[in-house]
């Protein structure tokens, strides 16, 4: 390299209270310094968004820190490496990071920035796959519903919250490759049509219809409900809700539960927006029916997918046999451009988007 590369880079200029806008967000450029030995250069071609970057919008957890502003955001992108002085990556190579929310980017052998970049094979399927079915949205799923959910096969009930969502999708079709009886909630009746049509669960509706019922007749009426959706769909109880809601979902499914049912606990996107907020009155309250917990012997457990590497491999081997027998397949909604990335990340939280959320970046050298 010669001529320093300009490198466009998408920030967080503040921190959002309550909707993210696309104002939050600033498109800038940069110059990339030159290769050093020991570093590679990557262009990004896909790049994911996901719920749950919306808490690192606002604040850290105890083990993830903030987004700092100013300054590239993070997120899981497939690149292609175009300069290599490293001995570990060779040019050509397709890599996984999570480096995404820029076009090009830079890492070091020498320091700890190599340590999340693994080489991927482009032969095993679409490179995009490893941001979804190989990637983490397929892996939450499998965690969720085998780790932390105990999934009995032919025997569980199994109810997913956001069931049209990347990870909510793929988590309805692990139960029914697994015989289980599955419903799925949605927020548009397009979805919960592809639901039922594509994906093939069991019964699925849409809150969304449920709650406009409630407000349009200004009432409660147990028949509007989510609670009462559930019992009619699970009149013998749920066994195994797959959390991606928080809120009324998990208020409903508590209703709902069997006796020792396993409550997982993925994503809460019903109060994400909560999150930074200061009036204490905004903020949501928890479960009003918690103490069902105790008498129906419930176990709710949350959960990180980085805390359970050691079952990778389990994973592969079984998402490479139902991808191969064509029994699971990943609906993508995508976006195309670097400047798309904000919008898209807000369509999760609009309901606009269908399975897994993709930004096209670019293309292959």
């Amino acid at each position: 390299m010669t001529d320093k590369l300009v490198s466009k880079e998408i920030h967080l200029t503040h921190r959002p209270k309550g909707f993210v806008t696309e104002q939050d967000f600033e498109i800038v450029q940069v110059e990339l310094p030159e290769l050093r030995e020991g570093e590679i250069l990557v262009r990004n071609i896909w790049m994911s968004v996901d719920p749950h970057m919306r808490i690192f919008l606002a604040q850290g957890t105890r083990s993830t820190s903030v987004y700092k502003l100013n300054k590239p955001l993070s997120g899981g992108c497939v690149g292609q490496i175009i300069a290599s002085k490293s001995d570990k990556f060779k040019e050509g190579d397709f890599v996984l990071a999570d480096n995404g929310w820029r076009e090009y980017w830079i890492s070091n052998d020498n320091t700890n920035n190599n340590n999340n970049v693994t080489v991927i094979d482009p032969k095993i399927g679409p490179i995009q796959h490893f941001l979804g079915l190989l990637g983490i949205t397929g892996f939450t799923a499998y965690i969720g519903l085998f780790k932390i959910g105990g999934l009995r096969e032919g025997i569980d009930t199994v109810f997913v919250s956001a069931a049209a969502g990347g990870v909510g999708s793929v988590a309805c079709q692990i139960a029914k490759i697994k015989a289980c009886h599955v419903v799925g909630s949605a927020g548009t009746e397009d979805k919960v049509k592809w639901l039922l049509d594509d994906v093939k669960i069991d019964y699925a509706f849409n809150y969304k219809r449920l709650d406009e019922s409630i407000i349009a007749h200004s009432t409660t009426d147990e028949h509007n409900d989510i609670s009462s959706e559930l019992k009619r769909a699970c009149p013998n109880g749920i066994d195994l809700y797959f959390d991606n809601v928080g809120g009324k979902h998990l208020e409903a499914a508590i209703d709902n539960m069997s006796l020792f049912g396993r409550i997982v606990l993925c994503g809460a996107t019903s109060v994400y927006d909560s999150i930074g907020t200061n009036a204490n009155s905004s903020l949501p309250s928890g479960p009003s029916n918690l103490s069902l917990a105790i008498s129906n012997r419930l176990r709710l457990q949350g959960f990180v997918y980085s805390d359970h590497n050691n079952i990778i491999p389990n994973f592969q081997q079984s998402m490479s046999n139902w991808i191969r027998e064509d029994k699971i397949s990943l609906k993508e909604t995508i976006y195309d451009g670097l400047e798309s990335a904000p919008k898209a990340f807000l369509g999760l939280f609009k309901g606009e988007n269908i399975g897994r959320t993709l930004v096209r970046i670019g293309s292959k050298i």
